[in-house]
């Protein structure tokens, strides 16, 4: 077997496909994370930054060994500014088959909504 000399394998940083979607009473964000599985997904709000990352499972069969390897843990990462029209403390994430769902509520004084006139 080969090996290559002075080779240091460096982790691959990904970006996930995503896509916004903006509804009257929220905000949602799917991303694509092929490769990824539940033990492997972290998500983390923070100061109104929306942080995804995923590291991609990469598996040998049984009593395999690597020879040589160019990409350890490649792995997703995305970082979000959310508005502070969002509520960062109401946010659901559902993940399936690589898709991540992120749903995030607005604030209620951020939702349109008709106001009632009084006439006198």
């Amino acid at each position: 077997m080969a090996n290559q000399v002075n080779s240091k394998p460096e982790k691959t940083l990904l970006t996930p496909a995503l896509d916004i979607y903006e509804q009257a009473n929220q905000v949602i964000i799917i991303a694509e994370l092929p490769g990824v599985n539940n033990d492997n997904l972290n998500i983390q709000v923070q100061d109104q930054t929306l942080s995804i990352e995923g590291v991609i499972a990469l598996a040998t069969a049984d009593g395999e060994q690597q020879g040589h390897e160019e990409v350890t843990s490649p792995y997703y990462t995305s970082t979000l500014q959310l508005s502070r029209d969002l509520d960062s403390e109401s946010i659901a994430a559902d993940f399936k088959d690589g898709l991540l769902t992120v749903k995030i509520t607005k604030k209620t004084l951020s939702i349109p909504h008709k106001v009632d006139v009084k006439f006198i």
